[in-house]
């Protein structure tokens, strides 16, 4: 229990560092688009510990049109001693409307930021993420995931997305 709450603890000083230069650039958007949410694919997660990744199938729904996009997400740097059966991720997308974008592309980019999670049967996780390749779109820093597991991870995480 005291590891957890060390987690925690290091998860929440993560957020107040990160968080305000995060909504500086969700803020430099004009307004919501759609939602981006990923699933992770099943077998896919490499873990070392000190670093994790897993591939993820993305969905960037927005305007009745639905983005395919393949991602990998994980931990570069922290401590990872979680199993996932199951996990899902979903971001809010902002972005410019003054400016046409190629949504099937838009969102491609490294996002990274604090990230943490538990899962004892069922998980919950939130992470703090700034990053991307355009300056006209912003994932909203803070994603909520969801899923079934064991154990715990805390650390610097990333998110990758790539048009399909």
């Amino acid at each position: 229990m005291k590891a957890l709450n060390k987690i925690t603890s290091i998860f929440l000083s993560l957020i107040f560092v990160l968080a305000p230069a995060a909504m500086v650039q969700a803020g430099e958007a004009k307004g919501e688009v759609g939602v981006v949410t990923c699933e992770y694919i099943s077998g896919t997660k490499t873990n070392m510990l000190l670093f994790s990744k897993a591939s993820f199938n993305c969905v960037f729904k927005h305007d009745g049109v639905q983005d395919q996009y393949d991602g990998e997400a994980g931990i570069r740097l922290g401590l990872d001693l979680q199993w996932s059966a199951t996990s899902t991720m979903a971001y809010t997308v902002m972005a410019s409307t003054q400016k046409d974008i190629d949504w099937s592309q838009a969102l491609t980019g490294t996002y990274t930021g604090g990230k943490a999670s538990a899962a004892f049967g069922v998980g919950l996780g939130a992470a703090v993420l700034i990053g991307g390749s355009s300056d006209s779109v912003a994932l909203v820093p803070l994603a909520i995931e969801v899923g079934t597991g064991f154990g715990a991870t805390a650390g610097l995480g990333f998110l990758s997305l790539k048009g399909k």
